[in-house]
């Protein structure tokens, strides 16, 4: 019998064991993979600046998903093929694109009963009306945004991959590295912020003298809804992750809460925070802030943070049996701009 077009029967490939080491055999595609032994497959989604996936129909005489829809490129690494040779030669045999994958890395690996699935998230505005279609493969090509792609899944064209809407928010999140984009906002908080509020002072309790106790926070969280509802709190927040917050008295121009997430610090937010709170503070005022005092280990970031907006150090006391020292910020400061 004749082959069907787009069949690959007698490709080559490397064998792995379990650890992902190649055994140094060869296997023939058509033939059932030995019992312990696995092969290699690679996945390309291409994504362009508006965070569309290239997606492509494949063809009706295909015996794996004839006439569905699958993401930009996919297949199997061929014998002496790493994946990263095998994602650029598929995306060139079924797109006639050419990507350059010497310095690309999968996003992840997917283990399936027959082996390692490399998946590669890739971001490149392609023009699709200069692509050359492999005949064999690919009947056509188009972008598609999230919603599409659910929307096709569920109309059973797509292939059902389980993650596949995820892609989008990994390539909207994530740099080629892996590595995530943070998207740090910051406004006034309202009560809507209050369980993420509260979860993130959870987070820095032990730092701040007075939040030790249940009975402690539990008055914490009452002053906080005071101040949300009076306007004079303010949150950073990383998505939807809140990040840093501030309560300040609006009649006082006082620093009341000032606490930034240990990954987030040494990255401007706590200032960012600082100078929204200064467009509700009376400009002819002094602003001032209790923090720790000059022999308290705990307090030297803290002082030296505030120091270097301009802060200057006064007199000491008291704060919920807690010795501190008030700061005012002397006029000409960068927030005061």
């Amino acid at each position: 019998m004749d082959k069907m077009p787009g069949e690959k029967s007698d490709e080559l490939w490397d064998l792995y064991t379990k650890d992902r080491e190649k055994t140094g055999e060869t296997h023939r595609r058509a033939d059932a993979l030995p019992k312990g032994k696995y092969h290699l497959a690679v996945h390309i989604c291409i994504f362009n600046s508006r965070n569309q996936l290239l997606i492509q129909q494949r063809q009706p005489f295909k015996k794996d998903w004839p006439n569905m829809w699958d993401v930009s490129a996919a297949g199997s690494a061929v014998a002496g093929d790493n994946s990263r040779q095998a994602a650029q030669r598929e995306v060139f045999e079924e797109l006639g694109l050419e990507i350059d994958f010497s310095d690309t890395r999968p996003f992840f690996t997917m283990n399936f009963s027959g082996g390692f699935d490399d998946f590669y998230l890739i971001r490149q505005d392609v023009d699709i009306t200069k692509l050359r279609l492999q005949e064999e493969e690919v009947q056509r090509v188009k972008w598609a945004d999230k919603d599409e792609v659910i929307k096709m899944q569920a109309q059973g064209i797509m292939i059902p991959y389980w993650f596949l809407d995820r892609f989008f928010d990994i390539r909207d999140s994530y740099d080629d590295e892996g590595e995530r984009i943070h998207k740090i906002t910051a406004g006034f908080a309202g009560l809507g912020h209050l369980e993420p509020w509260m979860n993130f002072a959870e987070i820095i309790r032990s730092s701040f003298p007075g939040m030790e106790t249940e009975q402690a926070m539990d008055s914490y969280c009452d002053t906080v809804i005071s101040h949300m509802k009076n306007g004079s709190a303010v949150y950073a927040a990383d998505g939807r992750m809140i990040i840093g917050v501030l309560l300040f008295s609006k009649e006082e121009s006082k620093i009341g809460c000032l606490a930034v997430h240990p990954e987030y610090r040494r990255r401007g937010i706590a200032k960012q925070m600082l100078q929204l709170m200064m467009t509700k503070l009376d400009e002819s005022r002094a602003v001032t802030v209790e923090t720790f005092r000059e022999d308290d280990k705990r307090g030297a970031q803290a002082r030296a943070f505030y120091q270097s907006l301009g802060f200057v150090p006064g007199q000491t006391g008291m704060f919920q049996g807690y010795p501190v020292q008030v700061f005012t910020l002397r006029e000409g400061s960068s927030l005061c701009k």
